[in-house]
């Protein structure tokens, strides 16, 4: 057992790709699946998500149901358990005396003494959520032991289990392909589509789109070979997903490589980075594009405030384009799976006539490097350095009142990604005394409205925000409301109850989510809640008894509106 506080030495965390999955590696023998069946996954390792890499493998249910029992991947103990309406649902977390700590998902419920021990501890706290750390004498666990069934819980859109790999000293997340872990590959990549970019002062944008062909096998090109590109510099990205074995399920890759001239000028695979890095999946990927589109398309050159670990190569992967008309640059593109299944694609990139495209035009230009400063009129913005990926020509412009104490403050484009958020503060003219502590600053895209917070400084409502977008003050008055799902005043028949509640924004920002309690007879119970539904259940048990009860359930949100729902039953 690790002691608390005790140094482990960890194995070497990248391994050749020609050692992947080699049962005779030390590495790749240190867990077992933690499930006892040939598993096939519906989410890869490093796949991009929204503002984030996938950190785990996503392994499917058998049947499409939730119960299947879930087993230790190694001797460890239980270290942490995590319930949440968001994320993971409800978590397990086990270190293990190798150095890592292996995590599950989702999860529908947990070994019984587990179960019991939780129960206690919502009950002790007066709270849903926990977060709670263990030591290693508390649940110790064998390698193969149940210690959880296969779930639906948190982010979840449908029964699996979410499995991660972690360094135990440093929290970085590691490939479960690379410790033991099988899933039958033999299918190589498919690649979709490829974008040509240019660069002005040292500003990337986009050229083309050119949709690709599949001839023979593992093999792409497009119509036609030659791209013509108006740029002294040329970048590429590339649509691609691999695929799950004998499905049709898209799925992320394991590494990219590109070459020009047959040499070797970017590549990236994903064997392990940091939850603080999480958010550079921004600039990895065309974010402006997946925004509009939806289409995800890896990019294979480096933004100037990408700091991502993955990369293999120096370069940034811009491709020089000889000035004379004459010269041609050899491209060829290679795309892989955790099992060196390839594909490729090859093409000629050739500098055109004329002068280079000039940029969009914007209202100001922002170093990515340095702290910006603006205020125009009645709003305000500070973006501190390295909130964005490149230097931005901003964008700012205002519109009519909506049903709003302010202007409608439009601050550049949503699709420009940030990596942190920034100080947007908005003075309101004609704001009551009386309704100042009921003010929000919000966000507005087309009929949605969505809380940001606000604090007052002054005459001023200020708040953090995570994206750029149209923004003014506005007023919430209105408390939230609690629909019954399953309630009625006769619950003897009945194990479990469920009310919906909802409130008229949805929050971002700095504003916080609706906040709820219940109580029978005086008595706290527990609600849990499924944040995709807005339901909140709660399950009968030993310390309802059969009779009359007083049912009161209570929700508050960002602003303080309360919403009260009281009601007798029978149990």
């Amino acid at each position: 057992m690790i002691g608390i506080g005790e140094k482990v030495e960890t194995p070497a965390y990248r391994l050749p790709i020609e050692h992947v999955g080699d049962p005779s590696n030390e590495v790749a023998a240190l867990f077992s699946s933690p499930l006892k069946r040939a598993i096939s996954v519906s989410g890869t390792f490093g796949e991009l998500r929204s503002n984030h890499f996938h950190a785990g493998l996503d392994i499917k249910s058998s049947n499409g149901q939730v119960g299947e029992p879930i087993y230790a991947a190694a001797k460890g103990y239980v270290s942490r358990i995590k319930i949440s309406a968001y994320g993971y649902g409800r978590a397990l977390y086990l270190t293990h005396p190798n150095g890592h700590t292996t995590v599950y998902g989702h999860l529908d419920r947990f070994m019984p003494e587990l179960e019991q021990y939780i129960d206690k501890e919502h009950y002790k706290r007066q709270r849903f959520e926990l977060d709670l750390s263990l030591t290693a004498t508390t649940f110790p666990v064998t390698q193969g032991q149940i210690i959880a069934y296969l779930g639906n819980t948190g982010s979840s859109t449908g029964p699996h289990l979410h499995f991660e790999v972690r360094n135990s000293m440093t929290e970085e997340v590691l490939n479960p392909l690379e410790f033991g872990i099988s899933v039958k590959d033999t299918d190589a990549p498919k690649i979709f589509s490829l974008k040509v970019y240019g660069k002005q002062q040292g500003i990337p944008f986009p050229l083309m789109t050119l949709p690709v062909i599949n001839k023979i096998s593992s093999r792409f090109e497009l119509e036609q070979d030659t791209i013509l590109v108006n740029s002294d510099f040329a970048g590429m990205a590339i649509k691609t997903y691999d695929q799950s074995f004998q499905s049709s399920q898209r799925l992320g890759v394991y590494g990219i490589k590109l070459f020009v001239d047959e040499s070797l000028q970017y590549e990236f695979d994903m064997n392990t980075f940091s939850f603080d890095q999480m958010r550079y999946s921004n600039a990895h990927r065309d974010y402006e594009e997946q925004s509009k589109s939806r289409q995800v398309y890896h990019r294979l050159f480096r933004l100037a405030g990408n700091k991502l670990p993955i990369y293999q190569k120096k370069d940034d992967g811009w491709i020089s384009l000889p000035g004379s008309t004459d010269g041609l640059r050899r491209i060829r593109i290679e795309v892989y799976d955790h099992e060196n299944n390839k594909s490729e694609i090859k093409l000629f990139l050739k500098r055109s006539d004329g002068p280079p495209k000039s940029l969009p035009g914007g209202s100001q230009l922002v170093s990515f490097d340095q702290p910006f400063s603006m205020q125009k009129g009645e709003v305000k913005i500070d973006i501190p350095a390295n909130r964005l990926y490149t230097d931005t020509y901003l964008d700012y412009s205002t519109q009519a009142k909506e049903n709003s104490y302010s202007l409608v403050h439009k601050i550049h484009d949503p699709s420009t990604p940030l990596h942190r958020s920034y100080k947007l503060a908005i003075k309101p003219s004609g704001l009551p005394a009386n309704l100042m502590k009921k003010a929000v600053i919000a966000s507005i895209s087309g009929n949605s409205v969505s809380n940001q917070g606000g604090k007052w400084n002054g005459d001023w409502l200020e708040t953090n925000v995570n994206s750029f977008g149209s923004f003014a003050v506005k007023i919430d008055t209105i408390p939230p409301t609690i629909k019954p799902v399953t309630f009625k005043t006769d619950m003897t028949k009945n194990t479990y109850m469920k009310f919906k509640i909802s409130d008229n924004f949805g929050v971002s920002g700095d504003a916080k989510e609706l906040v709820y309690d219940a109580y029978i007879d005086g008595q706290w119970i527990l609600m849990e809640l499924d944040s995709r539904n807005d339901v909140i259940t709660h399950r009968f048990d030993y310390r309802t008894k059969s009779g009359k009860h007083s049912l009161r359930i209570q929700v508050k949100d960002d602003r303080g509106n309360t919403k009260t729902f009281v009601q007798t039953f029978l149990k």
